[in-house]
């Protein structure tokens, strides 16, 4: 568990500055990639398998030209028909068109993709391979079926757009026999001319009997409306529908003038009478009553007679008292004339105004003017009844125009419905009868529709002789040098997949989507190095200039690979044993020394530790000293080399067989940490990654680390695999470098992954090594025994 929550803690923590660049840098690269298709790597494929890809490609190219040249000739005839009038004059010409009406023209009379396909329908092909057969006995329905799929036989518009179509139909024929190909061709030429005589009589002959069987059904449809329009007539006795519309509209009009000019009236006569009644105080009735007294002289004189014993009784009553015999006989004659009055004035009014009631003005005097007045009051009454009923009547007749124009429109609809009908059967009718008049004339012609415009024919040269031609088979050439070659390029992908490796530096720039930090060339002064040739006796290799240059590079770009932060440690892998890593990361410290820094070398490999014996050191005490804390301090267990006064090492150690777990344990982070501040650089060399995680525990806790690939020993499929590891677990990739790309040459090798190899194979036995190794003494002896 402990191991676990270590791992995760560097995969997390160890992330520097230089993980966020390597990781930008991902980003940037497989984006640049997804621009477009980059055709170096296919170039460079082609290149190396040439060979492979022209060897298949000449085969089936030969071979495919020796077939077509024993491919069977074949010969092509034609000819064409003119299925309709290509002038005006001689479409107005056509049998067809003097029947109809006006010699009109329809130009899209024919529905050319349905006559193709009754063309090639298979009643018809039997008739034809009917005539042929006699001659040709081969021919039957189906071979000509077979024909028109195989397009040996092709039956079609000339014309392939709106443009350019014509009114053409065209037959080819490809065969082996010229004169049979000239034969069918005629039989058909022949068989669709009599077809467009026939399909013309079948047409009319189908029109007339089409025709005979709706003329009944459109008759009887036609009395039917005729009765129905006849019946609506007759009910609401029309004669013309829109004309009485109209007058009846502009009755209801006149009506509704009437009626406003009959309320004006009546108020007008409404508002005199009752301003006579007002000023009279009387009906009309009380004022015939009144003018009645007023014109009686018996009652007249009867008033006159009263007026004066009233002055008689008031002057004597002045004298005397109401008791005097004067005073009182004078009142007894008041008393009688006011009863004669009485009687008087009802024998009057009885014969005036009998059922008049009385009122005190009926009784008094009424001069020329109330006369006058009463006289326009009654007449003002009787107008008022007059103008009353006019407006009743008037009222009465609107309401009925206003219910005969409510219901006329939906009468209206309903006549100009079955109108429209009946025209539209009547129209329908006579169209029927014409046509089928039309369709007997027609029916008479005995001319052929259709005309060969280009006889039956087979193609021919200047001499008249049949022009042969190989048909697709002159194409066998050209499909088999692309078939020869696509299948040399299935060999070269099958060839380079089995091959899984980078064949040059080029492919490994390519493929990656790091930095591509340079390519370490091939020095003979580089060999294979053993403890035997190790540098301990002050030995060094001599480089090339070519070689010391490559690394100062590397370090440079390395150098100033991130310049917001000092690279100040970094693990040097691989994907697998031989990549060179272990002699990079040896000679990158040397260069780095060499230019003044503070350089330690350190050897985390331990599954197979080698430095020490290379740079001939001793191996008693190291890493695991430290990770296993027997030692505490790291300078204890430093050692100086020969090869540069700044370059220590820091050997592996007593190994014990859990010894790649400290790899992963805090210790090992905390040591790193330690290590960068004691150095200006810290180089790790580390185990390979194909198979192990040892390398991505420690890569975690540096600044990075740098991919060793080596051209034509590293394994395309196990190194992208790696990759994906670094890139799951997030660890920052500084760069690729690519290890000797000699002609002919391995990579550069140390007997360390050559020991790697060894342990992949044998991992159980190389754990036994190694517990004897740190059980025996570190001495030369001990290092021969055990190799």
């Amino acid at each position: 568990m402990r191991t676990e929550q270590d791992t995760q803690n560097l995969a997390l923590s160890g992330r520097s500055h230089s993980d966020d660049l390597a990781l930008t840098t991902d980003d940037e690269s497989a984006e640049g990639k997804q621009k477009g298709l980059n055709p170096r790597p296919i170039i460079r494929l082609v290149l190396r398998n040439i060979l492979l890809l022209l060897g298949p490609a000449i085969l089936c190219g030969a071979g495919a030209f020796a077939l077509s040249l024993s491919a069977p000739r074949s010969y092509e005839g034609s000819f064409e028909l003119l299925v309709e009038p290509i002038t005006s004059q001689g479409r107005s010409t056509d049998p067809s068109a003097l029947t109809r009406e006006g010699g009109r023209d329809d130009t899209n009379s024919i529905d050319y993709p349905t006559l193709l396909q009754v063309l090639q329908s298979p009643e018809l092909l039997k008739r034809i391979s009917a005539q042929i057969r006699p001659r040709y006995p081969e021919v039957t329905e189906n071979s000509l079926s077979r024909e028109i799929l195989q397009k040996t036989l092709v039956i079609g518009r000339v014309g392939t757009n709106i443009l350019d179509s014509t009114r053409t139909i065209q037959v080819s024929y490809t065969g082996s026999d010229p004169e049979k190909v000239k034969f069918v061709l005629e039989k058909f030429a022949e068989s669709y001319l009599r077809f467009s005589l026939e399909d013309r009589k079948n047409r009319i002959g189908g029109g007339v009997g089409f025709i005979e069987d709706q003329l009944p059904a459109l008759q009887q449809r036609v009395n039917s409306l005729e009765a129905k329009v006849q019946s609506l007539k007759q009910r609401y006795r029309l004669t013309d529908p829109e004309a009485e519309g109209g007058a009846l509209s502009e009755q209801f009009r006149d009506v509704q003038a009437q009626k406003l000019e009959t309320q004006q009236q009546l108020t007008e006569q409404v508002t005199l009478y009752n301003t006579l009644r007002q000023q009279l105080g009387l009906s009309p009735e009380q004022g015939l009553a009144a003018a009645a007294l007023s014109q009686n002289p018996r009652y007249q004189d009867l008033l006159n007679q009263l007026e004066k014993i009233d002055s008689q009784i008031a002057i004597k009553q002045a004298r005397f008292n109401n008791e005097s015999p004067v005073v009182s006989a004078l009142i007894d004659q008041q008393r009688n004339i006011q009863q004669l009055i009485l009687r008087e004035a009802q024998t009057t009014l009885g014969m005036a105004s009998p059922n008049v009631q009385t009122n005190s003005r009926i009784f008094a005097f009424q001069d020329a003017i109330r006369i006058a007045l009463i006289q326009q009051l009654v007449q003002a009454g009787n107008s008022s009844q007059a103008i009353r009923a006019r407006g009743i009547e008037i009222a009465q007749t609107e309401a009925f125009l206003d219910q005969q124009l409510r219901q006329f429109p939906a009468i209206v609809r309903q006549y100009n419905d079955l109108k429209q009908q009946l025209d539209i059967a009547t129209r329908t009718l006579n169209q029927f009868l014409l046509q089928r008049e039309t369709l007997r004339v027609e029916a008479a012609q005995k001319e052929v529709p259709w005309e060969v415009i280009s006889q039956p024919n087979v193609l021919t040269d200047a001499a008249g002789k049949p022009v042969a031609s190989v048909g697709k088979a002159k194409m066998y050439p050209i499909l088999g040098l692309g078939a020869g070659l696509f299948l040399g390029l299935l060999l070269a992908l099958l060839l380079e997949k089995i091959r899984d490796i980078f064949f040059n530096a080029d492919d490994i720039r390519d493929a990656v989507q790091f930095p591509y930090l340079g390519t370490i060339p091939m020095d003979k002064g580089v060999r294979a190095i053993s403890p035997a040739s190790s540098f301990g006796g002050g030995l060094k290799p001599v480089l090339s200039d070519k070689f010391q240059d490559a690394l100062s590079a590397l370090y440079t770009d390395l150098r100033f690979l991130d310049s917001g932060k000092s690279l100040r440690s970094l693990a040097i892998g691989s994907t697998g044993v031989g990549d060179g890593k272990t002699t990079i990361a040896l000679h990158l410290a040397q260069t780095a020394a060499a230019m003044g820094q503070k350089v330690l070398l350190v050897d985390a490999n331990l599954r197979s530790p080698q430095l020490h014996s290379i740079l001939g050191v001793p191996n008693d005490e190291g890493l695991m000293d430290l990770l296993n804390h027997r030692i505490e301090q790291p300078e204890k267990v430093i050692r100086t080399t020969s090869l540069d006064s700044r370059l220590s090492v820091l050997p592996a150690g007593s190994i014990t067989p859990n010894a790649t777990k400290l790899l992963a344990a805090t210790e090992m982070k905390q040591l790193v940490n330690r290590l960068s501040g004691m150095f200006d650089l810290v180089i790790y060399d580390t185990p390979h990654l194909h198979g192990l995680t040892d390398t991505n525990f420690l890569a975690a806790a540096t600044d990075g680390i740098l991919m060793v690939v080596g051209v034509k020993k590293t394994k395309k499929s196990a190194f992208f695999k790696a990759v994906e590891g670094l890139k799951r677990y997030r660890i920052p990739v500084l760069g690729i470098v690519a290890n000797h790309p000699g002609k002919g040459s391995a990579p550069i090798n140390t007997q360390a992954e050559q020991s790697d190899s060894v342990y992949q194979e044998h991992p159980a036995l190389f754990g036994n090594l190694k517990a004897l190794r740190t059980a025996l003494p570190d001495s030369a002896e001990s290092g021969d025994m055990l190799r």
